[in-house]
């Protein structure tokens, strides 16, 4: 009818500001919910999509030296597809400061390929260096510059003739201290295996290829058994950079999912309240359309349209602004951290069924009210709905120490009391953003706090060598000499747990102090010599306590050992196994350290004879800052979006109540109440609303923000939600100035109120 598309555009025209609020809750939930899904979804299928394009290996074999007989015995075992050996060696990259590269030299290259970026392909006949792409970009360096690498006594000069990523890469770090890498002075190159000095024929590595995955631990029990040069045999889930990329995934879609969640229903019981009300509004015209004998079905399409357009027009806006916006803008942030060549953001069908599920639930709400009102008979519709109150139920106005309230006190607990569902939905609105505002600032203090805790407490030194693996007695003694003898060795290990086996490491600790230890509460404490230590993380994982026995054994070495917890420490970053040097030594073993800890100055030093890799404790610490620097971006944006969707719902409910009390309004300036005093009335109310959902949002935004780092972080992390005071003032103060702009711009719309038609509506 021709009539009711009419009356679409004037109720549009009329109720524009409820409407473009309808579709700015709807359009951030989606917007914020799909660009979030695009980007860790497509970090999931481009990295996928890596894995399997370039071949990522399934199983290492790491050992000191692997024959070519040993890569047959491989190669003949069940379920092996195909294997290669590799040699992989640390080097220093000459002409630049403190760069070091993993050096792979290499016979073949049909596990995990190279991903050319620029270049040649790899030929074994071919001389020349196959560069990490994201290391030459930092670092201004080209296919066709020469580059010349140190290995112990050996320079070894080549021209690059390529520019690589390759799947085994995707995520490397220089150091276990560090969590994300920097690509400014770390990365890897590939030879051939023809281009290192003949004289030193070692490989240290076979990368396998599987048939079956789903019979990978079968494999890996072969192998372990078969080969004998092999000192551990792993796979992909104990892999730095498989299980580095997969778990920043991992704890992306946990992160997200809260924040999406959170937005999801803000906006939603927003929009369904809002449509409720626009629908009970229309009480009158549908009795009208009732009486002028328009039939009920297609009162109730006319009325579901609204609900229906809407939101479908708003979820569709999210969809594609979110993907091609805050997406990709996150995607290509996360991605300079890790080396995925190409990627894109992916919207599974997921992110389709909830924005169409979004639809539908605004639709049915706005076909249910609809419903409702059509039940009432035509003569009932056409007048004013009369609330239903019992005059007992505002007993609290009358008595104690409300009797002697100011009328606007009373007025506003009596109008709240009969709202309920109106003063519920904004509490829950105010509650969510106050939520989202805290939880922002939480992640950076938490991340901040986390810093301190790993770098200043637990780290009590300037700097740390990692030594050769074949260093001299004479090269260590002139170390300690030089910088002390405060050392440790870290071993990698199986832990025995029940029916399975489980891959760590354990630190074996001489190092005076240097290495530090905490208990729960970030307390320093001192490892005893007659037992081994877990973190508490790890101790919960194993269902393991203080006086229980834990069984394991080195990599490289059969003979398993059954040790006592005497006690747990907590660790932010790894989880682990930590003994004294003297325990270990009493298992019958020999300390062989692999680090020293100093507090000397070696700022400038390159190289050091034994030393492998020197990493001082600014390094580790700026590649952290880095990493905040990517945070205060997201909380930022996060801030924005919790602000804007705060001012929105705030806004709309705060129009909803004005439109709602316009006839009580009238009656007041009737009985003589100034424009002043009206408006006290009105922002009264809703500074009661902001305010109780304040208090309830700063814990809710404290339990969100912990629960957030107990459930996202993957299982090398543990630590807990810190938040300052300054952060919840911030939320406080974002939170009052957002309600008290939108109040002072309600609070005007006073002086519009039409007293006659507001008075006279009723008739």
């Amino acid at each position: 009818m021709k009539i009711l598309n009419k009356k679409i555009y004037r109720d549009v025209k009329l109720n524009l500001s409820q409407f473009i609020t309808i579709f700015l809750m709807v359009f951030l939930a989606i917007f914020v919910f799909a660009g979030i899904h695009a980007y860790m979804d497509g970090m999931q299928v481009s990295g996928d999509n890596f894995y399997e394009q370039n071949n990522l290996q399934d199983i290492w074999l790491t050992g000191e030296n692997f024959s070519k007989e040993d890569l047959e015995k491989v190669k003949e075992t069940a379920n092996v597809k195909d294997a290669e050996r590799q040699l992989t060696i640390t080097t220093t990259l000459d002409g630049f400061d403190d760069v070091t590269l993993e050096t792979n030299f290499i016979e073949s290259n049909n596990i995990s390929k190279m991903y050319i970026v620029d270049g040649e392909e790899f030929d074994k006949e071919k001389s020349g260096v196959w560069l990490d792409s994201y290391l030459a970009k930092n670092l201004d360096l080209k296919v066709g510059d020469e580059i010349t690498f140190t290995y112990q006594t050996y320079k070894i000069t080549e021209k690059i003739v390529g520019l690589v990523n390759t799947p085994d890469h995707v995520y490397s770090i220089k150091s276990d201290n560090e969590i994300f890498p920097t690509h400014e002075n770390y990365g890897y190159i590939y030879l051939s295996i023809n281009e290192f000095p003949e004289d030193y024929d070692v490989f240290n590595s076979i990368i396998v290829d599987v048939e079956d995955t789903t019979k990978i631990n079968e494999t890996k029990s072969d192998l372990e058994n078969n080969i004998e040069s092999a000192l551990a045999v792993t796979d992909r889930e104990s892999s730095v950079s498989y299980s580095g990329y997969n778990s920043e995934i991992e704890e992306g879609t946990t992160f997200s999912g809260v924040f999406t969640i959170l937005f999801l229903f803000i906006a939603i019981l927003s929009v369904i309240t809002t449509m409720n009300r626009f629908v009970r509004k229309q009480r009158m015209q549908i009795g009208t359309l009732k009486a002028l004998g328009i039939k009920r079905k297609r009162i109730i399409r006319h009325y579901v349209s609204y609900g229906f357009w809407i939101s479908l027009i708003a979820s569709i806006s999210g969809l594609i602004i979110g993907e091609l916006t805050l997406g990709k803008f996150f995607l290509n942030m996360e991605m300079g951290y890790f080396e995925i060549p190409t990627y894109d953001t992916v919207l599974l069908p997921i992110v389709y069924i909830v924005a169409m599920a979004v639809v539908v639930i605004i639709t049915f709400v706005t076909y249910l009210s609809c419903k409702k009102v059509l039940k009432e008979p035509a003569s009932e519709a056409l007048r004013l709905e009369i609330p239903k109150v019992k005059k007992t139920k505002f007993d609290l106005t009358t008595k104690g120490i409300l009797k002697k309230a100011s009328f606007s006190t009373k007025w506003n607990l009596r109008d709240m009391a009969r709202n309920k569902a109106r003063t519920s939905m904004a509490i829950v609105g105010i509650v969510g953003c106050t939520m989202l505002i805290v939880c922002a600032f939480g992640l950076l203090d938490s991340m901040n706090a986390y810093l301190d805790w790993e770098f200043d407490e637990i780290c009590n030194f300037e700097y740390k060598l990692a030594l050769e693996s074949n260093y001299t007695n004479e090269e260590f003694n002139n170390l300690t000499s030089k910088y002390g003898n405060s050392t440790s060795q870290t071993l990698g290990i199986e832990i025995k747990n029940k029916d399975t086996k489980e891959t760590n490491i354990i630190t074996v600790n001489d190092s005076n102090n240097k290495l530090r230890y905490t208990d729960h509460n970030k307390d320093y404490i001192e490892l005893n010599s007659d037992g081994v230590y877990i973190t508490e993380k790890l101790s919960k994982t194993l269902n393991l306590n203080v006086g229980d026995e834990i069984t394991w054994h080195i990599f490289g070495d059969d003979n398993w050992y059954t040790t006592k917890i005497v006690g747990l420490n907590r660790d932010p970053q790894s989880q682990q196994l930590n003994m004294t040097r003297e325990y270990y030594e009493s298992l019958g073993l020999t300390y062989h350290a692999d680090s020293i800890y100093t507090d000397e100055n070696l700022r400038g030093t390159k190289e050091l004879d034994g030393v492998e890799t020197i990493q001082s404790i600014d390094s580790l610490k700026s590649g952290m800052q880095s990493m905040l620097g990517t945070m205060k971006t997201v909380v930022v944006l996060l801030i924005i979006v919790s602000v804007i969707l705060g001012f929105v719902i705030i806004y709309n409910l705060g129009i909803l109540s004005f439109t709602e009390k316009q006839y009580q309004f009238a009656t007041l300036k009737v009985l003589g109440f100034k424009d002043n005093q009206i408006k006290k009335i009105f922002i009264k109310q809703n500074t009661w609303i902001t305010v109780i959902a304040i208090v309830l949002g700063l814990p809710l935004g404290f339990f969100m923000t912990d629960f957030i780092f107990k459930s996202a972080l993957g299982d090398s992390y543990d630590f807990n939600a810190e938040i300052k005071i300054i952060s919840y003032m911030y939320a406080i103060i974002g939170t009052l100035i957002v309600s008290f702009v939108v109040n002072k711009v309600l609070a005007k719309k006073v002086k519009t109120i039409d007293m006659v038609t507001s008075l006279k509506g009723n008739e």
